[in-house]
């Protein structure tokens, strides 16, 4: 069998499964008698066994396969789970991770799980010793069925195990949960109460069903070391006559069963496909736009209410098409538990997480790029931020600390905050660190406030860490995170005080591949501004301009913005001053853009730019317009921080702008 069409849509799975996974293990040591998700863990590995053995994966079957069998295990217990026990699960967890991407990469699982099932099969001894000790001698509790069952179908279930079955209580447990898939179970010998320290050969199940009773027969035998199963009908009524022992379940009224569970109706997409969908899409916009432009000139009957309909269908497919790709956050987060868990248990800190907003949706390509910025600001919050127990209850704390990590829609975009409530940013601590690289002079450091030294963790190469780590501390800080977001067409925002936490805004765009954007002219040149950071235009002989030690600076009733003539700013040669003017956002500031013509408003398809082409200058990327020609696309967040830097009245930028050749 050919399993190599399948390797890809393995890979995807086998990575979901193992993300949820180390998700729910960790939540089971926090919950243990959360039964959904240990029901979850086992389908879970189930699906993942079965996958591998498959694909002819040998060494990953055979792990999970002994994983499988602590987790029936956990299902069959309501105490806690040893963290020992997480531990080396955790470890398989991760050796398996190890595999799969061995896999995508080298093609081959480059997996030796033998050790590991050693410590498994430790695991499930220990477990055994533990549930025969505690087995019950005597018979099950004698309990009656609940009344209120007059006609309805009961189905009476008798299991059999096979001789010499280790772990009869969990044999028992999976075949009263599988049960509970065909109906309502209203009584079992042994009880779900009891179930743990069953040690016989026969479990006896009443199911509220209209479910066939082969289908019934299959589920049962399908669960391991049943070696036999007879289902019979009765009625409510004779039920509880004829078998007076039967226990009774908590329920005192019986549900109808539930229909069949609908498929899902869905289909798994090659992530090529969606971004050929994307690109058609983005040509089927500018094509559009194209027609509407030749529609405005032309007399011809009919034709502009044929442009009104096909710009209706066609915004309404690109909506879909944007939808096809958004994905929830959850992708992100789901690795979030397993990372606290770990760092707080090296670093030896209490730290509670706290998730919101996971079914956020965000273009793929951007859910894609997130993770690794999160996951340095995380870092960072163990690490530096969050403090010791003892050290947290002498400030008055409670010992465990919070790290919370939210997300939001905020109208086209998307703000994710991280927030913790450790000791903050300390301005004289960060200012003497920037004396020490040079970042500051000896003069200033008594000028840092809590502004400035925000500022200076965001300078290249910054980190207020005493020695390195495998977790932080090697010079790669914030300005990494700040450029994987600017990356992404968004901006970090970062406020602190003093004692009482941190709290890092990272807002970004829904979707990098259409962004509606303001359509401007400077030196004879289409730059094109993202609308959402755009607050207003002006025409520029109403407005006052004043010269700041050699800095044009337009005057608002609202503030005092720099000025900056945008192709100067971009490094094009300096043209004719721009008639209007465009106020933006920046970086942590406002902008004034002085532009000489405002085309419009434009719905772009974005394309990134060459890395040798416009290195340095503040574009993030350019789209092709319906006349063929290239729009470049301004990065505000950059000119914000050359308007810090450079004068504004000439070239800013060294060095050439990229020609639209270039740029094409």
């Amino acid at each position: 069998m050919d399993t190599s069409e399948y390797m890809s849509m393995f890979l995807a799975e086998s990575r979901e499964h193992l993300d949820a996974l180390n998700l729910a293990v960790v939540r089971i040591e926090e919950t243990p008698d959360d039964r959904d998700t240990l029901d979850e863990i086992f389908r879970t590995a189930h699906s993942l066994k079965g996958m591998s053995a498959t694909m002819g994966f040998a060494q990953i079957a055979a792990l999970t396969h002994k994983m499988e069998d602590v987790f029936e295990v956990l299902r069959g217990r309501t105490e806690g789970v040893g963290r020992s026990a997480i531990d080396v699960l955790l470890e398989c967890l991760d050796a398996l991770s190890g595999a799969v991407e061995s896999i995508a990469e080298e093609g081959a699982e480059s997996l030796d799980p033998a050790a590991l099932i050693v410590r498994l099969e430790s695991l499930l001894r220990d477990e055994d010793a533990a549930a025969r000790a505690q087995a019950s001698a005597g018979a099950a509790p004698s309990i009656d069925l609940p009344e209120g069952l007059d006609g309805v179908s009961v189905a009476h279930v008798r299991a059999e195990l096979a001789a010499g079955v280790m772990m009869p209580s969990v044999r028992a447990y999976m075949v009263l949960a599988a049960l509970g898939d065909h109906g309502e179970l209203i009584g079992s010998a042994p009880s779900p109460e009891a179930v743990e320290t069953f040690d016989g050969s026969v479990i006896e199940a009443w199911l509220a069903t209209d479910h066939e009773h082969s289908a019934i027969e299959k589920t049962v035998l399908g669960v391991p070391d049943v070696g036999r199963a007879v289902v019979r009908d009765h009625t409510a009524a004779a039920e509880i006559a004829a078998s007076p022992a039967a226990p009774a379940t908590a329920k005192t009224q019986a549900n109808r069963s539930e229909p069949g569970r609908k498929a899902a109706a869905t289909v798994r997409v090659d992530a090529e496909r969606l971004d050929q969908l994307m690109h058609l899409m983005g040509e089927l916009v500018v094509n559009r736009t194209t027609v509407e432009s030749l529609a405005g000139t032309a007399h011809v009957e009919g034709l502009s209410e044929a442009v009104q309909d096909l710009t209706r269908s066609s915004q309404a497919l690109q909506a879909l098409v944007m939808r096809v790709r958004m994905i929830p956050v959850e992708a992100v987060f789901l690795r979030f538990p397993r990372l606290v868990r770990d760092l707080s248990s090296k670093f030896g800190k209490q730290v509670e997480l706290v998730l919101t907003g996971q079914d956020t949706e965000l273009d793929r390509t951007v859910v894609d790029m997130l993770g690794d910025p999160l996951v340095h600001l995380v870092r960072n919050s163990l690490d530096h931020a969050l403090e010791m127990p003892d050290e947290r209850r002498a400030a008055g704390k409670q010992e465990t600390g919070v790290l919370e990590i939210a997300a939001r829609h905020a109208g086209s975009n998307v703000v994710i905050t991280v927030r913790d409530d450790g000791r903050g940013v300390d301005p004289a601590r960060v200012a003497r660190k920037a004396l020490q690289r040079g970042l500051i002079t000896a003069d200033q450091v008594a000028e840092v406030d809590m502004d400035r030294a925000i500022e200076l963790l965001f300078s290249a190469g910054f980190s207020t860490a005493e020695e390195t780590s495998d977790i932080s501390g090697r010079g790669v800080g914030m300005d990494a995170v700040r450029n994987a977001i600017r990356e992404l067409g968004g901006a970090v925002q970062m406020t602190s005080g003093l004692g009482t936490g941190t709290t890092v805004h990272i807002r970004l765009p829904l979707t990098l591949a259409i962004m509606p954007a303001l359509l401007t002219e400077a030196n004879g040149t289409p730059l094109a501004i993202p609308l959402e950071r755009v607050e207003r235009t002006l025409n520029l002989a109403d407005q006052v301009v004043r010269s700041v030690t050699g800095r044009r600076m337009l005057v608002l009733g609202d503030g005092v913005l720099p000025l900056l003539e945008l192709g100067s700013a971009l490094g094009y040669p300096p043209g004719a001053p721009g008639d209007y003017v465009v106020i933006v956002r920046g970086a942590e500031q406002r902008l004034a853009l002085a532009v000489s013509r405002l085309v419009g408003q434009r719905e772009l398809v974005t394309r990134p730019l060459p890395s040798q082409v416009g290195d340095g200058l503040a574009l993030s990327g350019g789209a092709v317009l319906s006349d063929g020609s290239i729009a470049l696309i301004v990065d505000c967040d950059a000119l914000a921080e050359q308007s810090r830097t450079f004068p504004v009245t000439t070239n800013g930028r060294a060095g050439s702008p990229p020609t639209l050749a270039q740029a094409a």
